[in-house]
């Protein structure tokens, strides 16, 4: 394990403070890119996968400053760095697992760009920021995406657009998402039909480590599924009318739990969610997930709780698995991480 120093970080772009805006904790936005005079992923060998890392690494460079970057190849990596990776939403799980091939990471070292190299396209190149900011990520985003153009020469057809290895991504090209906290909809038993009335029309439903992860608590990643026959410019604004739709709802459905219907079952829930972490002598991820979930809606509904907040959108990421095992430098069976996990909930949350 070599991660440890990214481990003890703040994740930049989460919200410094609880306020009623948190219900979108942060934006993303990422583009699928290949190079033109390179084989789709799928066809390369691995020697391929090395020119192709080195050549990209090698114009990366030319555009930011040394100091700015970290580079790495996952396969320097063991299990739990490359996991970290993942809970950084560095990585997608999927690139995090890789071991036939010889992927890649560039990443700013504030975290909020990062490079994925010989995933499912020659590059995943993405952009992190805080709350609802879609389009001032997406201008900084495409200007990067001009800067590489230049060098590596992106496939690219008059008629399809960009092209991809998932037909999906073909166009632009281009995924946006947003993690959002969705604690209202979930107790007022009104997620399922959202999720449902989203997929209707192209939006999928996450957990909040991205593709091929299941929400966890009241935390979701919604993001769009079609790039095909629409600008950039109509995804942003499409999907962002999507998110301000879910942010009223949301709205609403709080409204409702302080009703006298729901108020007594949204006290229960948040009460046993502090009574459980106070005492808990092991705390698994998701549950920490779960319960810190609730702890946010009993503070945003203005409940008396003795929490400290200063850290709590922090520790949803900061104590899962890998994180953990980084903090203490070797690898930890589930019930010690559990034990470790439920220590530190006490420490940075009650005492």
């Amino acid at each position: 394990m070599i991660l440890n120093d990214l481990a003890k970080q703040r994740i930049n772009w989460l919200p410094d403070s609880i306020n009623e805006n948190n219900i979108v904790l942060s934006s993303r936005v990422r583009l699928a890119r290949n190079l033109n005079n390179y084989p789709f992923p799928i066809r390369l060998n691995k020697q391929q996968q090395i020119l192709l890392l080195d050549n990209i690494v090698s114009v990366v460079q030319k555009i930011w400053n040394f100091s700015e970057i970290q580079i790495l190849k996952l396969n320097d990596l063991d299990k739990v760095d490359r996991m970290l990776l993942m809970e950084r939403h560095l990585v997608s799980y999927n690139h995090a697992v890789n071991v036939s091939g010889e992927p890649g990471l560039i990443y700013k070292k504030d975290e909020t760009l990062s490079i994925m190299i010989n995933e499912e396209d020659h590059l995943r190149i993405q952009i992190i920021g805080k709350g609802l900011s879609l389009r001032g990520i997406w201008e900084t985003l495409s200007e990067i995406d001009d800067k590489l153009n230049r060098y590596l020469l992106f496939a690219f057809h008059k008629k399809y657009g960009f092209l991809t290895s998932c037909p999906t991504n073909v166009g632009t090209g281009l995924r946006v998402s947003c993690l959002v906290h969705l604690p209202g909809l979930v107790l007022t038993e009104q997620i399922e039909k959202l999720i449902d009335n989203l997929l209707k029309i192209g939006i999928c439903v996450r957990g909040f480590h991205g593709e091929g992860t299941d929400p966890e608590g009241d935390i979701f990643q919604i993001s769009n599924t079609r790039t095909l026959g629409k600008t950039e410019e109509d995804i942003i604004s499409d999907f962002e009318k999507v998110i301000l739709t879910i942010i009223k709802y949301e709205k609403e459905a709080r409204k409702k739990l302080i009703e006298n219907k729901f108020r007594q079952r949204v006290e229960d829930a948040v009460y046993r969610a502090y009574g459980i972490m106070y005492n808990a002598k092991l705390l698994n991820s998701n549950e920490l997930v779960a319960y810190i979930s609730k702890i946010l809606l009993g503070l945003w509904l203005k409940m008396d709780l003795s929490i400290k907040t200063d850290l709590i959108y922090q520790l949803i990421f900061i104590l899962q698995p890998a994180h953990l095992q980084e903090f203490i430098g070797k690898q930890i069976d589930s019930q010690q991480r559990d034990g470790i996990r439920a220590e530190l909930i006490h420490r940075y949350l009650f005492s």
